[in-house]
């Protein structure tokens, strides 16, 4: 669902809007309980893109810009490659799953 989210609108969603848009549609919310839910999702500690599938298994790159807004990119592409490249980019790397 992140994965869909993202491709579909890159840069129009920040990294929380994402994740509680997948919550909300997970639990079957109504429009009208999604403010609620919404501050009752977020009073608790939520994980990033850091911990998502997408990048710790998928190897996906997540690109946040001057605004939060957040896009993807796969490892084989060029935009990844300019990113990891560019020394103005802030690089974090996925964490690591725990065996």
């Amino acid at each position: 669902m992140q994965y869909e989210l993202m491709v579909s609108n890159p840069y129009t969603y920040t990294s929380d809007d994402i994740f509680f848009q997948v919550f909300a549609e997970r639990n079957d919310l109504t429009e009208a309980e999604h403010k609620q839910a919404r501050e009752q999702f977020f009073s608790k500690g939520q994980p990033c893109f850091r911990a998502s599938p997408l990048t710790k298994t998928y190897g996906f790159g997540v690109h946040s810009n001057s605004e939060g807004k957040v896009a993807i990119y796969g490892m084989e592409t060029t935009e990844y490659q300019h990113f990891l490249g560019d020394k103005n980019t802030r690089k974090i790397k996925a964490m690591k799953s725990s065996k």
